[in-house]
């Protein structure tokens, strides 16, 4: 029954480095804390420039997980 059920956690992400590094950040984060990570699904993607330069790169995610 537990397996017909799961949650949804939000997270905000964020790197020096890229998209993908900030988003492996959380998947690896939430894997440590959760159980039974299903997917991830990318709602927004932004970034902090300064001087003409990305500075952060910033995802805003959902991750559904086993209940």
């Amino acid at each position: 029954m537990a397996k017909d059920i799961g949650k949804i956690v939000e997270f905000v992400s964020t790197s020096k480095e890229s998209f993908d590094d900030a988003i492996r950040k959380a998947a690896d984060e939430v894997a440590r804390r959760e159980k039974g990570v299903r997917g991830i699904d990318v709602l927004k993607m932004t970034a902090r420039i300064s001087n003409g330069r990305i500075e952060e790169y910033r995802v805003n995610l959902k991750l559904s997980a086993e209940y």
